[in-house]
């Protein structure tokens, strides 16, 4: 009688580890492809963050100017661009002046108050300041109907004599701007359709009779 010979039931090391490395191959993929839909997900957070972000600057500023009791005064300078809206304040039933200010050196927007348009702006680091936690405000412009002559004529013949003041926000939707290099700086100035910059931008006309009348002055 011819008897089979037995079957080896051991693993050989060989065996071992063609096992192992596919355990490492398809743990590697799932944790590479974790980390792509992770860091796409707090990509699309961020993003996110910064339009809810601008959406409520732009909000302030929005019900700011139509409640203005008297024309919105801007200041530019090489450090900072500054809106003054004269309001009453709904407590006291006094004005007041609602303050936006953009840093350009911080590339940050601060917001604040004072009693009269004629004090002196309160210390920036005691004001309340918008930022983002991936990406930044670029620039922060201001144009208005009764900018100069010129503007008021446009605005007759273009929105029927209504008065207007505008506000534009570039925004810089992820990354600092500071740690770009000059290249990608220059890419981000010159460049419109850049995806990483988005402009948002109103044109809000007073609700008040008498901004109106101040205004064709």
């Amino acid at each position: 009688m011819i008897f089979p010979k037995n079957r080896r039931m051991g693993v050989t090391l060989m065996e071992l580890f063609v096992v192992l490395s596919i355990v490492v191959f398809l743990t590697g993929s799932i944790y590479s492809v974790l980390r792509s839909v992770g860091a796409q997900w707090i990509q699309a957070r961020n993003k996110l963050d910064v339009l809810m972000t601008t959406r409520i600057i732009m909000a302030i500023i929005r019900n700011d100017l139509r409640n203005a009791i008297d024309k919105p005064q801007a200041q530019v300078t090489d450090k900072k661009n500054a809106l003054y809206i004269p309001l009453t304040d709904k407590k006291t039933g006094k004005e007041k002046v609602s303050i936006f200010i953009f840093d350009e050196e911080t590339k940050r927007i601060y917001r604040g108050e004072k009693n009269e348009m004629t004090d002196p702006d309160p210390d920036i680091s005691t004001l309340r300041k918008y930022m983002f936690d991936d990406g930044q405000i670029l620039k922060f412009e201001f144009d208005s109907s009764y900018r100069d002559a010129d503007a008021f004529a446009e605005s007759e013949l273009s929105v029927d004599s209504k008065v207007w003041f505008k506000v534009t926000m570039k925004v810089l939707y992820t990354g600092d701007f500071r740690t770009l290099n000059d290249a990608e700086r220059q890419k981000i100035a010159t460049d419109p359709n850049d995806p990483r910059v988005k402009t948002f931008f109103m044109m809000i006309t007073p609700r008040r009779v008498n901004w109106l009348l101040q205004a064709t002055q």
